[in-house]
């Protein structure tokens, strides 16, 4: 019976919006049929969503990175911190009309338990977003 009880139940799509919608509400965001909040972390926007994929839902969760030069080709290699991560659930696109890459991550619900798991991946994803403008980021060179 303790075994049934140390286990806890995969957090809901619905209970993961009705937690958008609240924070949306706190920090004065307006509401949608489709909750996406939006948090300024450092330098990194974050929007977090549910989606769909298949018959699973994930939560969504892009990191904006701050505008800097377009890629130099469009076969650039993406950032080492994602492999370094193993991030296969991750994309990294540049945004031609903004001028800036974004980072995509997209975690399947049945692998969050509660809303601080929600919260966690909102803040890893703004962390591996700034892991990855730190490593594409032009450096300033040397003062002599």
């Amino acid at each position: 019976m303790q075994d049934e009880q140390d286990e806890q139940d995969d957090i809901s799509g619905q209970e993961v919006k009705q937690l958008l919608l609240d924070l949306m509400h706190y920090s004065g965001q307006k509401a949608a049929a489709r909750p996406a909040l939006e948090l300024q972390i450092g330098d990194i926007l974050t929007r977090t969503s549910v989606e769909p994929a298949g018959i699973d839902l994930y939560l969504s969760v892009t990191g904006l990175l701050p505008p800097c030069d377009a890629p130099m080709t469009a076969s650039m290699a993406p950032p080492a911190a994602l492999s370094e991560e193993g991030n296969d659930n991750c994309d990294f696109l540049w945004h031609a009309d903004e001028g800036r890459y974004v980072l995509v991550r997209k975690i399947a619900l049945r692998t969050l338990t509660d809303e601080r798991g929600v919260m966690d991946e909102i803040l890893n994803t703004a962390d591996l977003a700034t892991r990855c403008f730190d490593e594409i980021r032009p450096k300033s060179p040397p003062r002599r």
